[in-house]
């Protein structure tokens, strides 16, 4: 007579296995595929992450390399090292997804089909939107380009530097004005801020993410004393007059300058049908599906829920449309929305940052520099490559 552990592991092994495919093998698709690895047996989950990167860079740690304060070497991991096991990983770029049939279609001429699809193709950059920033401006949104910096910085002996973005569609915006204040105390340290201009272009009257912090940067930018402009909207760049134009005629005199690039989703969601020209797909913000499909999911920057894509956003909307899977597929619980409650560590100087946290309605109000905090960013790279990526939190 057959035990009962004897028949309850034949009735598994009955169990054909889902199948789930993640786009993108940036940071929401990695944690997407470790947390549904993490959450489900090879016999119950079969995963596949398709995508074309070698190595994963950690982007917020592109503000510190400029200025020498971090290590690249520790930015950098191969992305199939950060695939926990099991995980199936197709070196390849999708041309094509078919949403209502689960149809995901290669450039290598492969086709592959699921059970459920994970969006996240993160964006990409459009400088030859901008005329004249190709070759000109300078940004650290991706290692080469963090680097280039780092070595531009180098040389910098004073003058003017402009920093800005091209689009209120981007990427970790706080970054721009976390690099106006790591600048103001690199310079000071090598005695060249007396010999320097700073000058912030913002894209909106709001700099931060609520009027509270909005006023606080304002107030720390004109304490630093540089020179800030909202509601600029950046067109040309003049490599000859060294010279930004922005829509209303306004120009800015530059030595140096740093520039986000324009921001868009991925041609292909929009060859899809998913996206508009923009490239962002749009989800149901509760669910984070697909055209009410409920087993598609767009995450992170692939769509276009917020114009301010921030990474823990990225994290949390992977770990719900993980764990709304494994309910659906294995069974388990789940919240039944998305409700996103994204902290910030928001950096002031070399040695000073602070936390902001709760959502757009519920913001702590107190504001506190400390070192505690900037060290916590500083290293936050440790924490992400260990257990954050992999599944684990």
């Amino acid at each position: 007579m057959e035990t009962y552990s004897r028949i309850f592991e034949r009735v598994i092994n009955m169990v054909v296995a889902k199948r789930v495919i993640v786009i993108g093998d940036g940071p929401s698709g990695l944690v997407a595929a470790n947390k549904l690895r993490f959450h489900a047996t090879e016999k119950e989950l079969e995963i596949l992450v398709i995508g074309n990167t070698t190595r994963h860079f950690y982007k917020p740690d592109g503000l510190f390399i400029p200025f020498g304060y971090k290590n690249y070497r520790k930015s950098v991991k191969p992305v199939e090292f950060l695939l926990n096991g099991g995980i199936q990983y197709i070196h390849d770029e999708v041309i094509r997804v078919n949403s209502e049939e689960h149809i995901v279609f290669l450039k290598s001429g492969k086709s592959y089909m699921a059970d459920y699809l994970v969006i996240a193709t993160g964006n990409r950059y459009a400088p030859e939107e901008i005329p004249g920033y190709s070759g000109e401006a300078k940004h650290f949104y991706d290692l080469q380009k963090a680097l280039e910096l780092r070595e531009t910085l180098r040389g910098f002996q004073g003058g003017n530097v402009v920093i800005g973005s091209t689009g209120t569609t981007i990427q970790y915006p706080q970054a721009l004005y976390e690099f106006a204040f790591l600048l103001d105390s690199f310079l000071t340290a090598k005695g060249l801020r007396e010999k320097t201009e700073i000058t912030y272009l913002a894209p909106s009257e709001n700099i931060g993410t609520d009027s509270n912090l909005t006023g606080f940067i304002r107030d720390k930018l004109q304490e630093k004393k540089i020179e800030l402009h909202p509601n600029v909207t950046v067109t040309s760049v003049n490599q000859k007059n060294k010279e930004v134009n922005a829509a209303d005629e306004s120009k800015f005199k530059y030595n140096l300058l740093l520039l986000v690039p324009p921001h868009k989703g991925q041609k292909a969601m929009t060859q899809s049908g998913l996206a508009g020209e923009t490239g962002y797909i749009e989800v149901d913000p509760k669910t984070l599906t697909v055209k009410g499909n409920g087993s598609v999911y767009a995450v992170g920057d692939s769509n276009n829920l917020f114009e301010s894509k921030l990474a823990t956003s990225g994290y949390l909307e992977a770990s719900f449309a993980a764990s709304r899977i494994i309910a659906d597929a294995v069974g388990g619980l789940s919240d039944d929305q998305y409700t996103s409650v994204a902290p910030q560590i928001n950096i002031t100087g070399k040695d000073r940052a602070f936390t902001y946290l709760g959502t757009a309605e519920t913001r702590i109000k107190a504001i506190t520099e400390n070192k505690g905090d900037f060290m916590l960013r500083w290293t936050s790279n440790d924490t992400y490559f260990s257990t954050i990526v992999r599944g684990m939190v």
